[in-house]
């Protein structure tokens, strides 16, 4: 079974209505069964919480991640499916490095994230994007349209890309402070 999985640990700015709000977004657009799990206990701090999304046998299957700042727009299944055992975002600043905001993976593919972690990456790495895209190089990146950046390619019209999936909403605003979005019909 697919599991979507979120990070919602204490002392960051999200909490359960963040949690909530992304569950039913996935559940209108996902048209499958899945299984939710949050990780909301970690002993890293901030992003840095996402690095244990990978701890070897947390999860089986197919792995939806989903950062609870994104919003979805249409249609997951393309993301699911989409056919590598590890895929993700080319970030939108850094094209040569991920955007972890949108993953898809097999359990077990990212083992290496969490198995090779050290309070040193911390010092090394600009967050845990910088080091899931060190330790997976040849991780696939999922068609631009299908993750596009709110501040790229939403705010200025307002109106979301008819390929979107996924409205990415690195930095400021995010998606709850501003009325709603103009979607493509799917």
């Amino acid at each position: 079974m697919l599991t979507v999985a979120m990070v919602c640990v204490p002392g960051g700015e999200y909490d359960r209505t963040h949690v909530r709000r992304l569950a039913i977004q996935v559940g209108k657009h996902l048209g499958r069964p899945f299984t939710l799990q949050s990780i909301v206990k970690s002993d890293k701090p901030g992003w840095w919480a996402k690095i244990d999304l990978f701890q070897p046998g947390r999860f089986r299957g197919r792995v939806l991640y989903l950062d609870l700042d994104t919003t979805v727009v249409g249609s997951l299944v393309d993301i699911v499916d989409f056919p590598h055992p590890f895929a993700c975002i080319k970030d939108y600043q850094h094209p040569l490095t991920m955007n972890s905001s949108v993953m898809v993976w097999d359990a077990g593919e990212g083992d290496a994230i969490y198995n090779n972690f050290r309070p040193a990456v911390m010092k090394q790495f600009h967050g845990d994007q910088g080091y899931i895209s060190h330790t997976m190089p040849g991780a696939a990146r999922f068609p631009a349209p299908w993750c596009v950046s709110y501040r790229q390619s939403v705010q200025s019209t307002g109106i979301v890309p008819d390929d979107a999936r996924v409205v990415v909403w690195h930095g400021q605003p995010k998606p709850w402070t501003l009325e709603e979005l103009t979607c493509p019909t799917s």
